[in-house]
């Protein structure tokens, strides 16, 4: 390809404002040719600028079998390296753009096909990164990758409005989709862990006897799930209007708690059949139902979304029936 004589001392420590008389050059003697390679070495320049950072961030590639290999520790640790260097990608492929829009403003040089190819390394980084998220999200599930998927969703939330402006023209139209794609997939495979695990707790088969009517550990393990979910309670909201368009998000917590504590009880109604003695199955009941109630009154205190009055009415008749049958 032949350039100008200036070419080689062409950088990318150029201002926009340069970069804007390079092109500006060739524009003017109206030469398609210099024309043409005025635009390489832009979009060379800013390469060489781009890449070097990309590359430092040693984004491994991993499938869906590489996941699901995984302990739930080092899945973890590979989200939040997955998070950081996602954000940083974005980042650095927004200031790009913002770039070559300034550099190509008012100029009749295709900036889009420019854009796609300086950036094509970094492109390159965030499909890898996309194609991590799709493996977790598609992997085998577990009531604890739901955490995992939502810290996944929180972050591309939070980049969305950024990779809709990077990936703006019809250059980009595949890799905007996928991301897009991704955080309805990330949004969706979350909604519907929900449902897996009030079904989990619903049917929980566990043989764990609790001889002397205390707080079953299955009581526990739902109230400290929930517990980490009350964390969640912004991501939540983002979550629920993915699928609740129209209606009150704000109670939406409210319904998938209430849903998860009537499986909880419903299991517990079995598990205090296991005793003979009327009055510890009694006892059983009213200490697994009290601990229910009082937990997650005591997470709504402090929360802005509203426990519904009648799920708290309904579990105190529940449990003046069973302190009755008690005396």
């Amino acid at each position: 390809m032949e350039t100008s004589s200036h070419a080689t001392k062409f950088t990318e420590n150029k201002t926009v404002s340069e970069y804007r008389e390079y092109l500006s050059y060739g524009k003017y003697i109206n030469n398609e040719k210099i024309c043409s390679n005025e635009l390489y070495l832009v979009r060379d320049a800013r390469r060489s600028a781009l890449e070097p950072s990309l590359r430092k961030l040693g984004v491994e590639k991993l499938s869906k079998d590489d996941v699901e290999r995984m302990q739930s520790d080092a899945l973890e640790a590979k989200i939040g390296k997955w998070t950081k260097y996602l954000q940083i990608t974005v980042k650095l492929l927004a200031g790009e753009r913002k770039i070559c829009d300034e550099v190509f403003e008012g100029i009749s040089f295709n900036k889009d096909q420019c854009f796609t190819e300086l950036a094509r390394t970094g492109v390159a980084v965030a499909k890898t990164l996309l194609s991590f998220g799709d493996a977790v999200a598609k992997s085998k599930r577990s009531s604890e990758k739901l955490f995992v998927l939502l810290d996944m969703y929180e972050v591309m939330h939070e980049v969305r409005s950024e990779v809709e402006v990077i990936f703006q023209d019809s250059f980009c139209s595949e890799m905007r989709e996928a991301a897009l794609g991704l955080m309805k997939l990330l949004a969706q495979t979350a909604h519907e862990m929900f449902v897996d695990f009030e079904e989990l707790v619903e049917k929980d088969t566990s043989k764990t006897n609790v001889h002397d009517g205390t707080v079953h550990p299955l009581t526990i393990r739902v109230i400290n799930h929930v517990k980490f979910l009350f964390d969640y309670q912004s991501t939540l909201k983002l979550l629920f209007q993915e699928f609740e368009t129209g209606s009150d998000t704000e109670s939406q917590l409210a319904v998938v708690l209430t849903k998860i504590m009537q499986a909880l009880q419903n299991n517990l109604d079995g598990k205090s059949n296991q005793y003979k003695d009327p009055a510890l199955m009694s006892i059983f009941l009213a200490n697994n139902i009290h601990y229910m109630v009082s937990s997650v009154r005591r997470l709504f205190r402090r929360s802005p979304f509203k426990l519904p009055a009648a799920v708290v009415h309904q579990h105190r008749l529940i449990l003046a029936a069973v302190e009755f049958q008690e005396l």
